[in-house]
């Protein structure tokens, strides 16, 4: 009898055991699968090859104004020598010179060479940057007119700049409030300015979060990013190599020039707009595995693309483009021949929200209907960060993170 019962006890252990394993094994099997009983999720590989987003784009040259030069007479600021008691005198940072002033002075003039913070402070007159190193002001008041040339690095965050009214100083036009110009870095950002505001030259522009009473104009950056700003004149850019726009409320007309790559979306403009604004990123996808890949959905700065779309083979043979045969499709699906490469042409529409600063890439991702995925980055200047094969899609889309 307890032969009988311990046979009977075994057969019971093989039997939860062997259950324990099946319940085990059916989800992986599943997840791994994403519910292709064909296993045609296998069958199918794609991966990047190249892609592009303003590669080799390059800026128009233009002149930039020369300093104005020093005030005279003047108080030297420097390392050992900062500003840090009220004073009306004008301040002269020396060349090559560390300067700080945090309390309230005269006009300023950062010489070649030289660093200048001003924080929580009122500059009574006019501030000069003459092929400075850096100029960076925080909560600072400026009474008169800002000059920046040639100057490496220009920061003003949560500042006043012509405070006084004053339209009196001209550029490309008169009612300068600040005009910026050189091969540098220009970042403002949380600033109310009385008057115009003109950056010139710039590698990167950004210019965000301000509220500017009169015309901005950004000409001739390397690269360029105007967002959420309320501009009470004319929005003009021209001559930039990468310019994107998004998300400001402009009172006057909106100008678009020769920019070599552009981007818009989510402006409010009262005035009229000329000029047009084009800007494409294009991604070369090879089909490795062994049935025809059909991409089915696209997300591009992990939002569904939402500018314009084009593709074709490489090899030059016709696609299936919905019911019909084309060189060139504008639709999806996206379907790749087994060994075939298709370039994938987008338009790129800013995100309505602030994106990260400084914005010097683009993230894209192809969906099969297989749920297989490939992703990538789209660097500016060289384009393609790393070619990347296609995974199985494990990742909610969107947002694709």
């Amino acid at each position: 009898m307890s032969t009988i019962v311990a046979e009977l006890l075994m057969v019971l252990i093989v039997i939860i055991m062997s259950a324990t394993a099946f319940i085990w094994a059916v989800p992986v099997f599943q997840s791994t699968t994403s519910g292709d009983n064909s296993n045609l999720a296998f069958q199918e590989h794609f991966q990047t090859i190249t892609g592009s987003f303003a590669s080799f784009v390059a800026s128009i040259p233009e002149t930039v104004q020369s300093s104005p030069g020093p005030f005279t007479p003047y108080q030297t600021c420097s390392a050992s020598s900062p500003v840090t008691s009220p004073t009306s005198a004008n301040i002269f940072v020396p060349v090559n010179e560390v300067c700080s002033i945090t309390e309230s002075v005269g006009s300023v003039y950062a010489s070649p060479g030289g660093n200048l913070t001003v924080v929580g402070a009122t500059i009574n007159g006019d501030l000069y940057g003459d092929n400075s190193l850096a100029v960076n002001l925080s909560n600072v008041h400026v009474v008169g007119w800002t000059h920046m040339s040639n100057v490496q690095n220009v920061v003003i965050v949560g500042s006043f700049l012509n405070t006084s009214g004053n339209m009196s100083h001209c550029t490309d036009a008169c009612g300068s409030a600040m005009y910026e110009g050189g091969r540098g870095l220009f970042t403002m950002v949380n600033t109310i300015v009385t008057g115009q505001v003109e950056s010139e030259v710039s590698h990167y522009a950004t210019v965000t979060g301000n509220t500017i009473s009169g015309r901005l104009e950004v000409e001739s950056a390397d690269f360029g990013q105007i967002a959420n700003n309320h501009i009470g004149g004319v929005l003009d850019l021209d001559q930039n190599g990468v310019i994107v726009i998004s998300g400001n409320t402009v009172s006057g007309n909106l100008l678009y020039g020769t920019n070599g790559w552009c981007s818009t979306g989510f402006n409010t403009i009262s005035g009229s707009t000329s000029g047009s604004c084009v800007g494409n990123l294009s991604v070369d996808i090879l089909n490795t595995g062994d049935i025809p890949v059909k991409l089915v959905t696209i997300y591009v700065s992990n939002a569904p693309l939402a500018g314009g779309l084009s593709w074709s083979l490489l090899s030059g043979k016709q696609v299936q483009c919905g019911n019909v045969l084309a060189s060139t499709c504008t639709i999806l699906p996206i379907i790749i021949p087994v060994g075939e490469m298709a370039r994938i042409t987008m338009g790129w529409t800013p995100p309505s929200t602030t994106y990260p600063l400084p914005w010097n890439y683009i993230y894209f991702t192809f969906v099969s209907r297989y749920l297989n995925f490939v992703d990538g980055y789209l660097y500016f200047t060289y384009g393609l960060g790393v070619q990347v094969p296609s995974r199985l899609e494990n990742r909610v889309c969107p947002p694709c993170i």
